[in-house]
């Protein structure tokens, strides 16, 4: 009965994720570049980050682009940061980044900086920008399968205080309940074009 359950899970994930995966690369870039300037300015307007290490993320897969947040951080002081993957079953690790910072290909051929770069520096996160697939309404997010931000959530909020942003569209936002397990977390807030929520 368990493993019928494990696996109608796994199923029910799945098509989810090709629902609002579709979901999210049918928009045109033209809408997604203006949607990406309109949770900018939600991000930027209402939340503090004076003092604080923000970590965000390299878009990929129709993802919001929220380098120029970063960048526009950075210039004002900000110590900002990009997660790299060490091991698969592992938490992120996150190395400072700004604009100049030099990148590597890392898993995935996802850019990553590198770390071999004297200028590099490991940091951890007060608050840490998260891509997703999908949120529900409990603030519960779909990701690409890999389980790496829950494991780096989970390790983040058991060492410390951090703040976990999730950065998507409102078309990303299921109506239905997202099935989860022992390892999923809640994001604390999800900032789309048109809202800010917070669970």
């Amino acid at each position: 009965m368990q493993l019928q359950a494990e696996k109608k899970l796994v199923v029910d994930k799945d098509t989810l994720r090709d629902k609002h995966l579709n979901a999210r690369v049918s928009v045109s870039p033209v809408i997604i570049q203006h949607y990406a300037a309109e949770i900018a300015s939600k991000i930027l307007n209402n939340f503090n980050f004076d003092g604080k290490i923000v970590a965000g993320y390299w878009p990929i897969k129709g993802e919001i682009d929220i380098r120029p947040i970063l960048m526009h951080l950075s210039n004002k002081g900000v110590t900002c940061a990009l997660p790299v993957v060490n091991n698969e079953n592992q938490p992120l690790s996150f190395y400072s980044w700004n604009s100049k910072t030099k990148m590597v290909d890392g898993v995935f051929n996802i850019p990553v900086p590198d770390i071999n770069d004297s200028d590099v520096k490991i940091v951890t996160p007060d608050i840490l920008l998260v891509p997703f697939v999908a949120y529900d309404r409990r603030g519960h997010r779909l990701g690409y399968g890999g389980g790496y931000y829950d494991r780096t959530i989970t390790a983040l909020r058991s060492s410390g205080s951090v703040k976990v942003i999730g950065i998507g569209l409102t078309v990303q936002k299921t109506q239905d309940l997202l099935p989860i397990d022992d390892t999923d977390v809640a994001l604390d807030y999800v900032v789309t074009e048109r809202m800010i929520d917070r669970f």
